[in-house]
């Protein structure tokens, strides 16, 4: 008792207390993502699985007919509108954190708001355009390493994935390959623009304890929709659709857009998957 004490009394040892409160799970410091607020981020958040659905049932017969080389040429013009998406609609790594600690002074709410406030109008207006200038350019700069690292990257742990969940492993490399870089694009693409290689944040991706928004449900609806797109292919139908990867990738873009838009809904918003 006597050791305790001192713990709850003095002050020396009340000041170490914040480092002691700092450690928390991984799931407590897991946040959801919202949609930027900009009315076209809103707007083209709910147009964008729509048009993606929309290319993919136009392009659907010639998948059937030859999927290798249908999936190889629709592969940029799909990595194009993943570019247009994640810009328009996501916050981009780092820029969360620079909008808690204010990114400039005006936003802080501290002695230097009555600084900008005497700014002449002209220098404020070319710091509020320099600043834009600046903001699209570290979004298209954050696109760009998200691109590089999902096809570098997240294109071999998919395939490996897809292989290890019985893809063909000595034929089809072509056809693995290619579905697990439209795969990567759906659910690799965005994470890694918003939340870069935060190892805590791809942990939490791993074990399922990210709360559910727009950018996690659509990953994780695209993850789920494979998997059961892949249910039938051994069914004896003799369907030329039945092809490998055609209802794996089919699923796949179908949950991702459902996921996105059950991820974002009131009804799961902020939830996580709970495991007992």
């Amino acid at each position: 008792m006597t050791t305790l004490s001192p713990t709850v009394s003095s002050p020396s040892t009340s000041s170490k207390a914040p480092p002691l409160q700092q450690t928390s799970s991984p799931t407590e410091k897991a946040h959801a993502i919202d949609i930027l607020p900009t009315p076209v981020a809103q707007a083209y958040s709910h147009i964008h699985p729509t048009i993606l659905l929309g290319l993919y049932s136009l392009r659907f017969s010639s998948l059937v007919s030859d999927p290798v080389s249908t999936l190889w040429s629709d592969l940029p013009l799909y990595t194009i509108m993943q570019a247009v998406y994640v810009v328009t609609c996501l916050p981009q790594a780092g820029s969360l954190q620079q909008h808690q600690h204010g990114y400039g002074h005006g936003e802080t709410g501290s002695g230097d708001a009555g600084d900008v406030k005497k700014t002449p109008s002209g220098k404020r207006k070319r710091h509020a355009s320099s600043h834009k200038s600046d903001t699209l350019s570290q979004k298209f700069t954050a696109s760009f390493i998200s691109l590089t690292l999902t096809f570098l990257l997240g294109t071999p742990v998919l395939s490996i994935l897809l292989i290890l969940f019985g893809a063909p492993f000595t034929t089809h490399t072509a056809h693995t390959v290619l579905c697990a870089a439209h795969m990567a694009l759906l659910t690799v693409m965005p994470l890694v623009y918003v939340h870069g290689v935060d190892s805590l944040v791809w942990k939490q991706v791993w074990a399922f304890a990210r709360p559910a928004d727009a950018l996690w449900g659509g990953a994780l609806g695209a993850c789920v929709g494979a998997w059961l797109g892949a249910v039938p292919i051994p069914l004896d139908w003799d369907r030329p659709w039945q092809a490998y990867p055609i209802t794996i990738l089919t699923g796949a873009y179908l949950g991702f857009a459902i996921g996105q838009l059950l991820g974002r809904s009131p009804l799961l918003y902020g939830k996580r998957i709970e495991f007992d």
